[in-house]
């Protein structure tokens, strides 16, 4: 049993071999797909494909758009459309006059009669889809070679039988080139010397039919045949072979070179005609090709086009060519408003801006002349959306604009930057305008006396109702003192006092503001934003930042200003463009000092850094006033705050320039703050200061370094 198992499996294999091969021949070849010409240039791309069945040498008939599939660039389309038609077929007569135009010899009569039926067959008659046919004889090297010679014609039949006659009755002894005249049949249709008429010849089914005995022993080569054959089969020529017998048949040349060029091969018969027409009827069925219409939404340039056969009863094929596509993204012009500078009134009437509107349109322009149009246009002002528009071709839309604030008691003035933005439908890429500046003015409320006090009212009732709540209580309470007098009306008034002086309300938390940011140049120019906090961020949109630029090019946030002990920073926040200070770009996250008037430039924004208050003046000498004296008069020059005195005369070294500073024999106090002057003591509380008063606003004194109030005379009070 074990030496027959080997046997049992080889014999199994040998079976399943067999089968396979049986149902591959029973199969046949599969379909030879060929593009004719060059497929049309996109959006909308059109190609000719040929489908033929080698095992007939008919064209497959009766193919739909699901026996079909297209892929660019490896991606799939969808088909458009497949509609059947006649293209014509491009055909070359060859007859090889040798070894069958000898004396006696009937065979060329015959090839001439067969060549005549083939013609009879076509349609050369000069209409867009007429076949073209053409006519080389060969003779001899010697003999005057390749002879007759008829060019393409689509319109002239006879120009070909006219050459019949003579090759009736010319005698041809000798031995003839037939791959010469093979070779220059190639040549005609791959490379014919009158370029329209190889652009005809591009949209046409090629084939070349030989007439010849097949027998070639003097000027055959296999390297010869080989090239013949390399060239019919990348230029998709097929090449039908008419073998004219005479006697006993012979191993030729032309079988092998029409079935690798997936043409078909005939020993011709004389007494059965009838299969050798029949093969001419099969090739004219290649008259029918198939149009394919797809898609191509790519940028301008060349792209590979897949096409393939699918689903037929003898299988599948492909073929690759290229397509062109000259799509460009369209530009966007964005028409201006009739007016750049608009100012809105304000309606007593109405009792708001009056109705305004700036209208904007689109013209929407190709460089690639191909017309479309886009879905929607949008339009932004400030890089804010304020409306669309799907109404081609110009797309109008008007924007409100004077509700674009809320009346106020001061004219409003904003600066916009208009833009218009769509997407191209065929390439899927976005379009955008150039800018438009429109400068727009609301006009103030105007407001009555009347409605004046009204809003007054409305917006303080909370205060006014306590006023007349307090104002009750002070009547109570002096009726209640007038009756009571003494020890009642002490403890009535004491509560009733400590309840008052609790409603005191507590400052901001926020301290003065000692610098602002000025728009110099921007959409936003001329807007003041006043650095009242220790830290501001400045950016790109206001639910990012404290200060928002409406600039497209600026970050959320791009930078902030901080304040360190009465000194302003600037750090940049990582920002996409960059932060500039006087032309020197930020490193980010790195806090650099800030001087007055310095030029921040974000974007397409520049802001300038102003630094409020500033600094006093020093006096000299001799313009210091006397202790003790009363400042009658100023001296000519002198600075508005006061004199500053130097450390020689009882000053303060190092004592910052915001106001006087009085010697320490004249009662000044070492360590004064900045702000203000420094007072006598008769001018201050008690020793150990104010209680709870704030640092960095003013002094705090001690009874025992200040002389007595009457030592001198003071001329500078707080708050002067």
């Amino acid at each position: 049993m074990k030496q027959l198992r080997p046997i049992i499996i080889a014999g199994f294999c040998l079976i399943l071999t067999l089968m396979l091969v049986w149902e591959a021949g029973a199969q046949g070849q599969a379909p030879v797909l060929r593009i004719l010409g060059e497929p049309s240039p996109g959006p909308e791309s059109e190609m000719l494909v040929s489908v033929l069945d080698p095992n007939t040498g008919r064209s497959l008939p009766d193919l739909t758009a699901d026996n079909f599939a297209v892929q660019l660039s490896g991606e799939p389309l969808p088909l458009t459309g497949v509609t059947a038609e006649t293209t014509g077929l491009a055909v070359v007569l060859v007859i090889d006059r040798g070894g069958i135009a000898r004396k006696n010899d009937p065979r060329m009569g015959q090839a001439v009669d067969l060549a005549g039926a083939l013609l009879d067959r076509l349609v050369v008659d000069g209409s867009p889809t007429a076949d073209m046919v053409a006519l080389i004889g060969i003779r001899g090297r010697d003999a005057g070679g390749l002879t007759p010679l008829v060019p393409f014609t689509d319109r002239d039949p006879n120009a070909i039988r006219n050459e019949f006659d003579g090759l009736r009755t010319e005698t041809v002894p000798e031995v003839t080139p037939l791959y010469d005249g093979i070779d220059r049949a190639i040549e005609w249709l791959t490379q014919n010397p009158s370029a329209p008429v190889q652009a005809q010849l591009n949209s046409r089914r090629a084939a070349i039919v030989v007439f010849s005995d097949g027998i070639d022993r003097q000027f055959s080569s296999e390297a010869y045949e080989t090239v013949i054959i390399n060239k019919c089969q990348q230029a998709g020529i097929l090449l039908y072979a008419v073998r004219m017998v005479r006697g006993a048949t012979e191993v030729d040349n032309l079988q092998a070179m029409a079935t690798q060029t997936n043409g078909r091969y005939i020993a011709h018969d004389p007494a059965n005609v009838e299969a050798t027409l029949s093969l001419f009827d099969d090739l004219v069925t290649l008259r029918s090709a198939y149009r394919l219409r797809f898609p191509v939404f790519k940028p301008q340039g060349d792209y590979k086009v897949r096409v393939q056969v699918q689903g037929t009863p003898i299988g599948d094929a492909f073929a690759d060519t290229m397509v062109t596509s000259k799509l460009r993204t369209p530009r966007l012009n964005l028409i201006a408003p009739p007016e750049t500078s608009i100012t809105i009134p304000y309606s007593k009437t109405l009792g708001a801006f009056a109705g305004r509107v700036i209208p904007l349109s689109v013209e929407v322009q190709f460089p690639d002349a191909v017309t479309r149009a886009p879905t929607t246009v949008s339009y932004y002002a400030n890089g804010a959306l304020i409306g669309t528009s799907d109404s081609a071709p110009t797309y109008p839309f008007e924007w409100p604009v004077s509700t674009w604030v809320t009346p106020t008691r001061e004219v409003q003035t904003h600066d916009f930057t208009l833009l218009a933005r769509a997407t191209d439908p065929y390439l899927e890429m976005e379009m955008a305008s150039q800018a438009v500046n429109v400068h727009v003015t609301w006009e103030a409320q105007e407001v009555t006396a009347a409605e004046e006090t009204k809003e007054t009212v409305k917006q303080n009732w909370w205060l006014i109702l306590v006023l007349g709540v307090l104002a009750v209580g002070l009547v109570v309470l002096l009726v209640l003192l007038i009756r009571t007098r003494g020890e009642v009306a002490r403890k009535v008034v004491a509560p009733a006092a400590g309840a008052i002086s609790k409603m005191t309300q507590r400052m901001s938390a926020v301290g003065p503001a000692y610098g602002k940011l000025v728009v110099v140049h921007g959409s936003t120019v001329g807007q003041e934003y006043r650095l009242a906090s220790p830290v501001v961020k400045v950016g790109r949109d206001a639910q990012h930042c404290d200060f928002p630029l409406f600039d497209q090019f600026v970050s959320n946030p791009h930078f902030s200003i901080r304040m360190e002990q009465n000194q302003y920073f600037i750090v940049d926040e990582g920002s996409t463009n960059g932060t500039f200070v006087n032309g020197v770009q930020l490193r980010p996250s790195q806090a650099t000092p800030l001087q007055p008037d310095s030029i921040i430039k974000v974007g397409n924004t520049q802001l300038q850094f102003k630094r409020l208050g500033g600094e006093t003046r020093r006096m000299s000498a001799e313009e210091q006033p006397l202790v003790g004296s009363a400042p009658s008069t100023q001296a000519a020059g002198a600075p508005p705050y006061g004199p500053t005195v130097s450390a020689g005369e009882g000053g303060i070294p190092g004592a910052p320039p915001y106001g006087p500073t009085v010697s320490a024999g004249e009662g000044g106090i070492p360590g004064a703050p900045p702000y203000g002057p420094t007072v006598a003591a008769g001018d201050l509380p008690p020793a150990g200061g104010t209680p709870g008063a704030p640092s960095g606003y003013g002094p705090t004194v001690l009874a025992d370094d200040v002389p007595p109030p009457d030592s001198f005379s003071n001329p500078w009070k707080p708050g002067k």
